[in-house]
């Protein structure tokens, strides 16, 4: 049985996943907080850290089960640590149209959207290429599932729908599509994570709808675990971390920074670790190469010793 089997027989019977249900309103893991499937490939995920440490996100893999497929068709590991009380925002990776043929296109991702991202996704087949009616697994360590967006094996036809009577699938009555062309935003009150999948899938139970395009809410989340809001020396932080030049066509990169950074970490749009760099005690200026770097989007992780990580967009040409 290979992994993503045995995945399916862990969703099917729930024989991993084991949890106290009074434990409902415990903080232990990442949640699915966002969702926007809009226009074209304007589509991402936003994860949000309900605890009170930071995340190790390489653990985690975020898998798409197609069309009622019943294994994941394709998969993508998340890379960086998150704080606590943070989001992390994965979005759709393709910068240019596509020619499919026949006259067919396969439209870029907004770049206002690519702006917003932590992540940018890997290209075709990949999660965030769904299409509304594509199950979402968020899974730990290559085992645990940690939440569930859909219901997966099951094919809902355009999307889930408001049509309760019809388990919330698509059977062409009307309902309105609620997974298609639409933002989704996790409701305050929920703190963990699907683990097992549903009966149905009532989008309502755990989201609220937001109009399609919808993503100004990127980056910020509210529940009763906690929220993003951050303090006055952390808001300062961002603000004045300054990382040029940007795009870099000699490869050439420098880093000021106000506040002290105690470690630097680039990441490809893959994810994989191309540097790490560990700067001088209250150094406020730091630089370095990148001319043996493929052109690309890089993604600059600054670690600050209170433990809080900012995630930067540079663009190597």
């Amino acid at each position: 049985m290979n992994m993503r089997n045995t995945i399916l027989f862990t969703l099917v019977l729930g024989s991993f996943i084991c949890f106290d249900s009074s434990a409902q309103t415990e903080c232990f893991d990442l949640i699915i907080s966002e969702y926007v499937e809009g226009t074209g490939n304007n589509k991402c995920i936003e994860f949000f850290n309900t605890t009170n440490e930071d995340i190790d996100l390489s653990a985690y893999e975020l898998q798409r089960w197609s069309n009622g497929e019943a294994a994941a068709t394709d998969a993508t590991q998340l890379f960086g640590t998150l704080p606590s009380h943070t989001t992390w925002v994965l979005v759709n990776g393709q910068t240019e149209d596509a020619d499919l043929g026949g006259g067919a296109i396969s439209p870029a991702c907004d770049p206002a959207l690519q702006q917003l991202a932590d992540q940018l996704d890997n290209p075709y087949p990949a999660p965030t290429y769904m299409n509304g009616d594509d199950a979402l697994v968020l899974v730990k360590n290559g085992t645990t599932v940690v939440d569930i967006f859909g219901k997966p094996g099951e094919d809902p036809g355009v999307a889930w729908t408001n049509d309760a009577a019809n388990g919330f699938v698509d059977v062409g009555d009307g309902a309105s599509w609620l997974t298609s062309n639409h933002t989704l935003r996790r409701k305050f009150e929920v703190v963990k994570g699907v683990t097992v999948p549903p009966v149905s899938f009532d989008t309502f139970m755990e989201y609220d709808t937001l109009v399609v395009n919808s993503w100004d809410g990127l980056g910020s989340h509210t529940c009763q675990c906690g929220s993003t809001s951050v303090n006055e020396n952390e808001q300062l932080e961002i603000t004045t971390a300054n990382i040029y030049p940007n795009p870099s066509n000699s490869g050439a990169i420098n880093i000021e920074v106000e506040h002290e950074v105690s470690l630097i970490e680039i990441y490809s749009p893959e994810g994989k670790l191309v540097e790490s760099i560990v700067p001088a005690v209250n150094a406020r200026k730091i630089e370095f190469n990148s001319s043996d770097w493929n052109s690309g989007v890089y993604f600059v992780n600054l670690r600050y010793p209170t433990g809080t990580t900012f995630s930067h967009r540079v663009v190597i040409r």
